[in-house]
């Protein structure tokens, strides 16, 4: 960093992997502030209110603060230029009081306004997903401020290979500032060493049968149903165990086949976990599965978590060939087809629940832990400056 130093305010840290890549910034010259932003019905369903104590910028590390930031409803994307005052002041106070470079990460295309209110020095665009499958309806608008975000940042950081293809094509003039840098694993997420058989496991799944197929992560149209429904069918003396929120009633297709698979007799849906009780989960697993569809558009965009996060447990993975897993091929299987993705389970098996690469992926997923990739992000301001 440079010498006056940096005051890097981060808008925002609503999700897990944002939040826990940036608590885990350790840089001597960075002064860190954190915002959870969100409208005033999200807090209520958060049990988040004007009057709580995380509305108030708090001292959370040795150089990071963090605070909760309320606003109407609809105010930040309907009227951003009203909306996001709020959030404009409490870095400002933020960057006078702290001094130095004033640097802003923007998560979303929707924070391309606050950068003209809060007139950073610097801005990093970190970006997550493709957002316009969020917003199907409002798509041409993300992408025009999307761009002119891209264009106008300092860098931008994309968590998936294909993200960073994409706005190098689509903004030219800012490709050399645009950066792919995965996510990291969580410390908590960590094993203490290569793991070549499971860990003891948690009280709810302690008494399943053996082996365990796991899976992390929430019920919803992403996964690739049929598939695990035939690893429930191919594996009947095994468990597959889900660890995640069940799916909201609805009557759309993937939901019967949902339904379906979560009903076999060795299937144990657990339902939602902490997050500070996810490791357990992953280093118990024979087995740990990222079954997404490869023709899904957010499966084509996205970089899931459960790739660093099951990396730091070590243990045996099998994936889908969704562009991001395509990456680590080396460290854990890929299947290209279902009957690829049976056998490599298979075999997985056979070896008594070891494939020989835990010592691999303890090495990567410690040389990438989200305190080093933290600092890589950060980093990418100086270098494009």
């Amino acid at each position: 960093m440079r010498s006056e130093g940096l005051s890097l305010a981060v808008a925002d840290v609503n999700w897990f992997s944002t939040e826990n890549l940036f608590r885990e910034l350790d840089e001597p010259d960075v002064r860190l502030l954190t915002l959870r932003c969100m409208d005033y019905r999200n807090g209520w369903r958060k049990g988040v209110h004007p009057w709580s104590a995380s509305c108030r910028r708090r001292r959370v590390g040795e150089r990071r603060w963090a605070r909760d930031v309320l606003l109407p409803p609809g105010w930040m994307k309907q009227f951003p230029s009203v909306g996001m005052l709020p959030i404009a002041r409490t870095i400002g106070r933020f960057w006078e009081r702290r001094g130095g470079r004033r640097g802003l990460v923007a998560t979303y295309p929707h924070y391309r306004h606050l950068v003209d209110l809060a007139e950073p020095d610097a801005t990093l665009y970190y970006n997550l997903d493709d957002y316009t499958l969020y917003w199907p309806s409002r798509a041409d608008e993300l992408r025009a401020l999307e761009h002119d975000l891209v264009e106008r940042s300092t860098s931008t950081v994309c968590v998936a290979l294909a993200q960073a293809e994409a706005l190098r094509q689509a903004v030219p003039s800012a490709a050399h500032k645009i950066h792919h840098i995965g996510h990291g694993t969580p410390a908590a997420f960590l094993a203490d060493e290569p793991l070549d058989r499971p860990a003891p496991p948690p009280a709810d799944v302690a008494d399943l049968p053996r082996p365990i197929l796991g899976y992390v992560g929430s019920l919803e149209d992403r996964l690739d149903w049929p598939l695990l429904e035939s690893v429930a069918r191919a594996f009947s003396k095994a468990s597959l165990v889900v660890v995640g929120r069940p799916p909201e009633p609805g009557d759309e297709p993937w939901r019967e086949s949902c339904l379906r698979t979560c009903s076999l007799p060795n299937v144990h849906v657990l339902g939602w976990r902490p997050q500070a009780e996810l490791p357990s989960y992953y280093q118990t697993f024979d087995v740990n599965l990222i079954p997404y569809l490869v023709d899904h558009p957010f499966n084509r965009a996205c970089s899931p978590t459960k790739i660093m996060d099951g990396m730091g447990a070590t243990r045996p993975m099998v994936a889908t060939a969704v562009p991001q897993c395509r990456l680590y091929s080396e460290l854990f299987d890929v299947a290209e087809s279902r009957d690829a993705f049976l056998e490599a389970v298979t075999r997985i098996l056979d070896r008594g629940s070891d494939d020989g690469r835990a010592a691999d992926r303890f090495a990567h997923a410690a040389d990438n832990g989200c305190a080093a990739v933290a600092s890589r992000v950060v980093a990418t301001l100086d270098v494009a400056s």
